[in-house]
């Protein structure tokens, strides 16, 4: 298959977007068709000067935010991803192409392979979604080369939202806001983290996830993944409910996956790293969310009673 034929073949089909689905805030199109009987997925995006959002109005910054997550995931699918298709599913690569400012991803399509989205994750597809963050993050902390990188991942770091920050309303979150940045990027260990793992970059095939959309990645610790999975997955007295055994669950997978590569006590010592910033990460995204729509629903008791946890800890050695 011609990855140059195949390319051409995905804008020819850029007139028609009644036969795709809309990518987030009029950034692009998704294509599925067939081509060469082989059935295939292509994500087209392109920022637009304006969003179309009703609670977004787009500045500089943000537009070159935008643009930037595009390049992060054409550059990880180009240069990192073959890093991790042994310890976790991903979609299968077809071709990849930057023309101006239009990237292009073009994937065999994961529905003909047996996976599937779902709306609402059962118990099981919760544990493969927190086996495959695992799995993903153990690649980053036993192949140092992959995070030694200055690109933060996730798109609430502190760094690209100035706008939302300056938003806030004064309070002890805003004024500790640099402390907690801090905090989550000194900790020992980092890793490469997906950045946006909620459950509609997720996708489920029996006993198998299967994870995608890598705008948001780039260096972190592994459970501000696991925080952001959760506010994707569950209501306030639901947090409450199954935070703490999802947390657990996720370090029982990367205490395994990380057994036949680190001894015990280096084990050991991430996770306590980690769990001790756990309050951090939620404060962290407390923090976005007060800037960008302080009526979020995400703005949960949780949440809230971990940022309280996070500033009674601060100015404490916590890695």
């Amino acid at each position: 298959m011609s990855t140059t034929a195949l390319i051409s073949h995905v804008l020819a089909m850029l007139p028609e977007p009644q036969h795709s689905q809309a990518l987030w805030s009029g950034c692009g199109h998704i294509y599925k068709f067939t081509y060469q009987n082989e059935a295939l997925v292509a994500k087209v995006a392109a920022v637009p000067e304006q969003l179309t959002h009703r609670h977004i109005t787009q500045s500089q910054h943000s537009l070159r935010r935008k643009h930037r997550s595009y390049l992060k995931e054409l550059n990880f699918y180009r240069q990192t991803a073959r890093h991790y298709v042994h310890a976790c599913s991903l979609p299968e690569v077809k071709a990849l192409a930057q023309q101006d400012d239009v990237f292009i991803c073009v994937f065999t399509d994961f529905e003909a392979q047996g996976y599937h989205n779902v709306s609402k994750a059962d118990p099981e597809q919760v544990g493969q979604m927190l086996r495959w963050l695992a799995s993903f993050h153990a690649v980053g902390l036993v192949s140092p080369a992959l995070t030694d990188t200055d690109v933060q991942g996730n798109y609430w770091h502190l760094n690209t939202r100035p706008d939302e920050y300056a938003r806030m309303a004064s309070g002890q979150l805003k004024h500790y806001a640099s402390e907690i940045d801090r905090q989550l990027n000194t900790c020992a260990f980092q890793t490469c983290i997906h950045g946006d793992a909620k459950l509609a970059n997720f996708a489920f095939s029996g006993k198998d996830a299967l994870g995608y959309d890598f705008q948001h990645i780039g260096k972190g610790i592994g459970i501000s993944d696991v925080m952001l999975l959760l506010t994707s997955l569950y209501s306030d007295p639901q947090l409450e409910m199954h935070a703490q055994t999802c947390l657990d669950q996720y370090f029982e997978f990367l205490n395994k996956a990380l057994s036949t590569h680190w001894p015990e006590t280096k084990i050991n010592a991430l996770e306590k790293s980690w769990r001790l910033l756990w309050s951090f990460v939620w404060a962290d995204f407390q923090r976005f969310l007060l800037g960008w729509k302080p009526d979020h629903p995400k703005l949960t008791s949780y949440m809230l009673r971990q940022s309280e946890l996070c500033l009674k800890q601060l100015g404490e050695p916590l890695c």
